[in-house]
């Protein structure tokens, strides 16, 4: 019995580190994938603003 109740808390553990494990790496992507769309509109208007500083009409 104390074999059966010890090999059950380790199957538990594992699944338990394996959500864990899933959750902070979707957590990572999540967060750079949110950077991303940040950064763009960024860049878009830095190279806005070098074009009308070359081009003054």
């Amino acid at each position: 019995m104390n074999e059966i109740a010890t090999g059950m808390f380790f199957w538990l553990l594992k699944i338990l580190g394996a959500y864990l494990t899933l959750l902070v790496v979707l957590t990572i992507i999540l967060s750079r994938w949110k950077k991303k769309p940040d950064q763009e509109p960024d860049e878009v208007s830095h190279l806005k603003k070098k074009r009308t500083d070359r081009n003054p009409l």
